[in-house]
């Protein structure tokens, strides 16, 4: 049992890694194709549970975000904040099932780093 290229690519992406020039990523590419069958079925559980998170974001989206309606007091931002933070938990969990360091946050961390080109 192999993880499959979907896989790896959400694997990229969670982790910050760019899908080209995955020789320069050796680290990862090898640890994806080596996983035990008991890692791949930790790493099929976390990319779910990464999937499940990155859903309910989308979702919240179209919901109002109040903060204090009166007497109400409704999650707004915090609700956000500790998606971010569970999806983040998530990513690094799977970081760690691959013995390789993420390069970004999936969500609402700093973006990632790459070339920057001025004209």
């Amino acid at each position: 049992m192999a993880l499959s290229d979907a896989q790896k690519a959400k694997i990229r992406r969670y982790l910050g890694f760019p899908d080209v020039n995955r020789r320069l990523f050796a680290d990862l590419e090898g640890a994806m194709s080596v996983l035990s069958a008991e890692g791949q079925v930790e790493v099929e559980d976390l990319l779910a549970k990464l999937a499940n998170v990155s859903a309910i974001l989308v979702a919240s989206q179209d919901r109002q975000k109040v903060v204090k309606a009166e007497d109400v007091i409704l999650a707004g931002r915090g609700e956000i904040r500790a998606l971010w933070a569970e999806g983040n938990r998530y990513a690094l969990t799977l970081a760690n099932v691959l013995d390789v360091t993420p390069r970004r946050q999936p969500f609402g961390g700093a973006p990632s780093s790459g070339v920057c080109r001025r004209g």
